[in-house]
């Protein structure tokens, strides 16, 4: 028995990381126990197949670079069924892994260089308030906070 749990596991791993959660999840969908569940959870942890932090970190690496902000980030990882606490000591070792402190502020000109340059409009000239509710939008839809949504829109309008 421990062998078909094993080859489940390792299937469903095979195609990208995965946290603890989704692994249960799939596991009990395809009628296995939770006891022989726990114990396969245990045994990939250990053996480094299952690990939500280093899943947040690579997690992380790809949302960033998508231009993703953190606020939205922290919500897909909650979602794939992430402790918030691990999140957050993720999200610590990722900032001292890179070796380029997290800024999101830059992370959301470059989505406001985006919008600009797909409108036509450059930032030497008045943005038309069309523009920036777009501008807003954006950020807003790539989950940056309130207010560095309200200090790029300010930064605009100067």
């Amino acid at each position: 028995m421990g062998d078909r749990i094993d080859d489940a596991a390792l299937r469903y791993l095979s195609a990208r990381s995965r946290t603890v959660f989704e692994m249960k999840k799939k596991l009990t969908e395809k009628g296995f126990g939770e006891e022989e569940t726990a114990e396969l959870i245990a045994r990939f942890s250990e053996y480094g197949y299952l690990d939500d932090s280093a899943y947040c970190r690579a997690y992380f690496r790809y949302a960033f670079e998508k231009g993703k902000g953190k606020r939205r980030v922290f919500q897909e990882l909650r979602q794939k069924g992430v402790a918030a606490e691990t999140i957050e000591f993720a999200f610590a070792d990722y900032v001292a892994e890179e070796e380029t402190a997290y800024d999101e502020r830059e992370m959301a000109r470059r989505e406001v260089e985006k919008v600009l340059r797909a409108a036509g409009v450059s930032q030497e000239e008045p943005i038309p308030e069309k523009v920036l509710g777009r501008v807003a939008r954006r950020l807003q839809s790539k989950g940056y906070s309130g207010d560095t949504i309200y200090s790029m829109i300010g930064e605009l309008r100067r």
